[in-house]
């Protein structure tokens, strides 16, 4: 039997979009820690996360035959609904991670599956398996031992915590409205309108609360240009362009490896305590995402065996 090329290149795709949102999640889990390191405030360090990447951004889209055009009216809406939403989860993260452990913030935003599993099939029309839904509940158990393991440790706050659960809806809502927006908004446009409003919402919020933009010191500009072009823009356009090819179910569980990589980052660059919790919860959320992720793939090749099964009959 022979597979059609189309298909092929539809399983081809696939797995570069697996490989698309892996690298946004290794970025993300750097980026948690990076932010704690910054001397500043969560928003001077979301504003100049931001604003190190606009400028970048814009002159790209300049440049760019055929870009421009496609930046529409209906492109700037997309974008202020996305880009409202991204703003609104940017204060809230990045002040959450300056309050509690970077384990908590991460860890509290692990329960966004769940969210996307209440909300993907009526929106997207997608299906979840009773198998990936088992491993979704395994995964969701190893975050909630390595909560567990940060109970009673220094730097924890109720108030990060209450932030981080805002942060969890907000960052919930900015990808399920930009999996919809991404349906008819190129991934480079929608990534270049929305970070410019989410920055000037930041922009807003550090006007309204009287933030010193100008205390950064020595280190923290490395970690904001670090912030602006890796895990800001480079992690967000991937995921973004994965949107089109890979289900909002396995992407929200891909993320689950974010709090793990944070915890085992903030234990060796911090000094975070990592317990047992840490340890067990940790690596059984890493063996939960490769069983969601590779019975995707079984999903894909029985679809291709059984396309190339109908193409060769008569």
């Amino acid at each position: 039997m022979r597979a059609l090329p189309a298909q092929a290149d539809g399983l081809a795709t696939r797995n570069l979009a697996f490989l698309a949102v892996a690298t946004a999640v290794a970025s993300w889990g750097a980026s948690s820690v990076a932010i704690k390191l910054t001397s500043t405030t969560g928003f001077v360090t979301s504003f100049y996360r931001l604003w190190f990447a606009i400028p970048l951004l814009w002159s790209i889209a300049l440049l760019v035959p055929g870009m421009r055009p496609r930046m529409t009216a209906g492109w700037l809406t997309a974008c202020c609904v996305g880009g409202g939403l991204f703003g609104i989860h940017q204060v809230f993260f990045f002040n959450s991670l300056k309050m509690t452990s970077v384990a908590n913030v991460t860890i509290i935003g692990a329960v966004q599956p769940a969210l996307v599993l209440l909300l993907a099939g009526r929106l997207f029309g997608e299906s979840v398996t009773a198998r990936g839904l088992f491993w979704a509940i395994v995964a969701f158990v190893g975050t909630t031992l390595v909560v567990a393991g940060s109970a009673g440790l220094p730097g924890w706050s109720p108030v990060g915590d209450v932030l981080a659960v805002a942060n969890l809806l907000a960052f919930t809502a900015y990808f399920l409205a930009s999996k919809q927006i991404r349906t008819t908004v190129a991934a480079f446009e929608y990534v270049v309108g929305m970070t410019t409003v989410a920055g000037v919402v930041i922009l807003m919020f550090c006007l309204l609360t009287g933030q010193d933009l100008g205390a950064p010191v020595g280190r923290d500009w490395l970690i904001f240009a670090f912030l602006a072009m890796v895990p800001g823009t480079l992690g967000h356009f991937l995921t973004n362009w994965a949107h089109e090819h890979t289900p909002a179910f396995v992407m929200s569980i891909m993320f689950l490896a974010v709090p793990v990589l944070a915890s085992v980052g903030a234990a060796v660059l911090l000094g975070e305590a990592l317990r047992a919790g840490h340890l067990i919860g940790g690596t059984i959320v890493l063996v939960a995402i490769s069983r969601v992720v590779g019975s995707m793939h079984e999903e894909a090749g029985t679809e291709l065996a059984e396309g190339a099964a109908q193409t060769d009959a008569p």
